[in-house]
């Protein structure tokens, strides 16, 4: 049986292995024997006067020298020899290119789609779209590899017939809940989701807009401003991205309405959601559209609208117990929707609260796109999408990266969502996929999430559902152009780290866990169930940590990202430590409460420059730094105080205890005595 197995094993491994390491997998990939070997002199000919795929040639170039150290030339003209030739199909060289190479030219009817092709007389991707040669090139860079010394790289035989699955393949990045990432991040962010054939990008957005009729509501250093936003579009062009304005307009309101000035247009004083029928509000979102959609060239609009869960419990009260909450919200929606048409932009809405009121999607406008979302790792999501797609309706499906209000993505929950949801989006005819990034705490730092949004780019190119064996043979390659699996690793020995949390019956890796007070009433009860897996949790972060800073030089691609999950594992480790070290200090205060003789001891292990007490202060004030460094890397400075206030009061708590059990240590030399544990305000494990 033993060896039945170990030769299925050697045989999963070998499969693996004969599969490129390419993410998003090809529709059809055919593998030929030998590889083309290229050095310098290397010609990359584009075969178009357009700038934008002389743009994608240069990423090639690019890639040439930082995987090979080869430095290719980019030329407009066709020139012999084992270079690479990007063009479209009805170009004269291109198309007998097509024909001698033997590609099926029909495949190109397809949008989006892209033809490469490799064989001993070079490389050829061809396409009939723009968008088709730039992803052609972001699957040849992911084929070329180093030979042998410095200037010098491989390509394998291969004909790729390539297209994507959904027309629409995006991320919604939340800059409105703490973390606005600054301008630099938001252009990596567009790069290198375009590497993976990503095309749209939409900035959730509650109050950073600065709307010129709610002034004072977007606070200094936090705007997104049109700007900006021009900036991004621009640059967002080359990598063939849309940028789609995401404004709520009905919830998820409160950071203006809780200003006195813009109070009165809300269902509850200094709520969170606009009052159904106020006329001001209605008038509020028709500006806001109108520079919404100035500042965005986006054929959609994103209105929100998710989670108005205080709708009928004030102003409209009357209203809703007349006609039904649900009444209420579609006809809201159908007047903002029917308010925006001069505006020509096909406009979007959270599903959640149509589905509690499935009988009335029906009435909601055709032109409404639905993003229906879910974020659990279920088996079959057709209840989210069937009454969309029953009452004649466009939709997305809308998965998530499971980010928020976690010490960092639980990545394993985040496949299983997302591979069924959009598996069953392309079942039933999903115009697109918007994987989601929220930050609903404040705390959760973008670039930890790249493998569950790279993920969900192969969700949305490829056919059916990921192979994730696949998909992690491929991932080191893929996205840092490493030959092992150090970094796929890592990331799996995290998603373990939350199994191992959530086996308490309490919660994943959450970040209620990492502030929580041991010596409370909860954190009594929570100690002792931590405290079973707390060795192991402990063990598999600080080898994880290790192992990344050992790995981070074989980054070549997107090497940023390595700190942010060596992060994640210190932020997971720094928990459980807290947890057995409270627990030990309990433990020896208890003791040192009936062993006179040995209690100055105890006191002073707890608390002096080695003490317990004083490694978990230490600890904080480390994790603080590493936070504050890598939030700078990534966001703007706005909000981070707030973030780091929470450190700042971990740090003091245990100052705190350090000065208690010194004094505790020096009265009981005068009382040999020492107060009960409710006495001195502690409530131990």
């Amino acid at each position: 049986m033993k060896t039945r197995i170990a030769i299925l094993f050697l045989a999963a491994v070998a499969l693996l292995a004969a599969d490129l390491p390419l993410i998003p997998y090809p529709q059809s990939v055919e593998v030929a024997g030998g590889e083309l070997a290229v050095s310098a002199p290397f010609t990359i000919s584009v075969l178009s006067k357009t700038q934008g795929d002389r743009f994608s040639a240069t990423m090639l170039q690019e890639e040439f020298y930082n995987t090979a150290g080869l430095r290719a030339t980019v030329s407009t003209i066709p020139r012999a020899g084992h270079g690479v030739v990007i063009g479209y199909a009805d170009n004269e060289v291109v198309a007998r290119q097509i024909s001698k190479r033997g590609l099926d030219a029909g495949t190109l009817s397809k949008p989006e789609s892209y033809l490469l092709s490799v064989d001993e007389n070079g490389a050829l991707i061809t396409s009939k779209t723009p968008a088709g040669l730039f992803y052609g090139v972001q699957t040849l860079r992911q084929l070329i590899r180093p030979a042998g010394k410095r200037g010098h790289a491989t390509i394998p035989y291969v004909k790729i017939a390539d297209w994507p699955a959904l027309r629409y393949r995006g991320l919604s990045i939340d800059v409105s809940r703490g973390p606005i990432l600054n301008e630099e991040q938001m252009r990596t962010a567009i790069r290198t989701l375009a590497e993976y054939k990503l095309n749209m990008v939409s900035f959730y957005m509650e109050h950073v807009f600065p709307f010129t009729h709610s002034p004072g509501v977007a606070p200094e250093g936090a705007e997104l401003s049109p700007d900006l936003i021009k900036r991004l579009v621009e640059y967002a062009r080359d990598f063939h991205i849309e940028i789609v304005p995401q404004q709520q307009t009905f919830g998820h309101l409160h950071h203006m309405l809780k200003f006195e000035l813009y109070s009165p247009m809300a269902e509850l004083p200094y709520g969170h959601v606009l009052a159904a029928e106020d006329q001001n509000a209605f008038t509020w979102v028709e500006q806001a559209a109108k520079q919404l959609a100035e500042a965005f060239p986006s054929t959609f609009i994103h209105i929100g609208s998710d989670e108005t869960w205080e709708l009928g419990q004030g102003r409209s009260k009357e209203y809703a117990a007349r006609a039904g909450i649900g009444e209420v919200y579609m006809e809201r929606i159908r007047r903002v929707i029917e308010m925006l048409k001069p505006l020509k932009r096909r406009p979007m809405f959270w599903g959640d609260i149509a589905l509690n009121h499935p009988e009335l999607i029906q009435k909601l406008p055709k032109e409404l796109v639905a993003m229906t979302w879910g974020y659990s790792p279920r088996e079959d999501f057709s209840n989210q999408i069937l009454p969309f797609r029953n009452a004649g309706m466009d939709f997305f499906v809308c998965p998530g990266v499971n980010n928020w209000n976690r010490m960092f993505p639980n990545f394993d929950d985040a496949v299983g969502n997302i591979n069924n949801f959009v598996r069953d989006g392309k079942k039933h005819g999903a115009m697109g996929m918007l994987n989601t990034d929220w930050r609903d705490d404040g705390e959760a730092l973008f670039n930890m999430a790249w493998y569950p949004i790279v993920f969900s780019a192969a969700a949305a190119w490829q056919s059916g559902v990921v192979d994730t064996a696949k998909f992690d043979a491929a991932f080191d390659w893929a996205f840092y152009r490493n030959n092992g699996s150090e970094f796929v690793g890592s990331i799996h020995n995290l998603a373990r780290i939350h199994a191992l949390f959530r086996s308490t019956k309490i919660t994943d890796a959450a970040d209620g866990l990492f502030w929580f007070d041991p010596f409370s009433r909860l954190g009594a009860n929570w100690v002792p169930r931590l405290l079973p897996v707390a060795s192991e949790i402990r063990t598999v972060a600080e080898r994880t940590a290790i192992q990344l800073a050992a790995s981070s030089a074989k980054a070549r691609l997107h090497p940023r990202t390595v700190d942010y999950l060596r992060f994640a594992a210190w932020r997971a480790d720094t928990t459980l430590m807290k947890v057995e070290l409270a627990s030990e200090i309990a433990q020896r205060y208890r003791e040192a409460m009936v062993t006179p003789k040995r209690a100055v001891s105890l006191l002073g292990s707890m608390s002096s420059p080695n003490g317990l007490v004083q490694d978990i202060r230490d600890a904080m004030v480390q994790r603080k730094a590493e936070y504050r460094r890598l939030w700078l890397d990534e966001n703007r400075p706005y909000f981070l105080d707030s973030m780091l206030a929470r450190y700042d009061h971990e740090i003091l708590y245990w100052t705190a205890k350090e000065r208690l059990f010194i004094q505790l240590r020096n009265e009981f030399s005068l009382t040999k005595s020492l107060p009960s544990p409710e006495q001195i305000g502690l409530v131990l494990p």
